[in-house]
């Protein structure tokens, strides 16, 4: 059962955009946005805002633009099983783009698999222009983490005044 999303972000607390046309697909994504609640609520105190809609750019699962500090998570998401790594991703972004705007690594070293290396490779090699290749594999990397809420939560507090 659909409904409207603005019922669950009053609850979490999180500014957004709530038109007739947006929907939420039910209590789902609830268990994932409480465990990021720490999160939310800190990109929200640093100016940021979270749409969970469909992003201004076509075929991506989620956007951030610096300009007017403005995450968008795609509800496809979270069918995909890439909700929660979406919001990590995007948040990262965010922490890149403090203290002015533009989208700078954070610095992070982060342990990740060769595997996983690899992989992060590939898809930055075919979907991303090599200007924006660190700051994607500093997000990419970071998202798998076990602990990435932490370091974001750390990364946003030191980085957006």
């Amino acid at each position: 059962m659909k409904r409207l999303l603005l019922p669950l972000l009053a609850a979490l607390a999180l500014p957004t955009a709530v038109n007739a046309n947006e929907t939420f697909l039910g209590d789902k994504y609830l268990h994932v946005l409480d465990d990021l609640k720490p999160l939310l609520n800190l990109l929200r105190d640093k100016g940021f805002i979270i749409k969970f809609q469909n992003p201004p750019q076509k075929g991506v699962f989620g956007f951030f633009q610096s300009k007017n500090k403005t995450i968008w998570i795609s509800p496809v998401t979270y069918e995909l099983g890439i909700f929660r790594q979406t919001i990590l991703h995007e948040a990262t972004h965010a922490a890149q783009s403090c203290p002015y705007g533009l989208l700078n690594p954070i610095g992070l070293k982060l342990p990740i698999s060769p595997f996983m290396r690899k992989e992060i490779q590939l898809i930055l090699l075919r979907n991303y222009d090599r200007n924006n290749y660190l700051i994607e594999e500093e997000a990419f990397s970071l998202q798998g983490q076990k602990n990435a809420q932490e370091i974001l939560l750390k990364a946003l507090d030191e980085r957006c005044k």
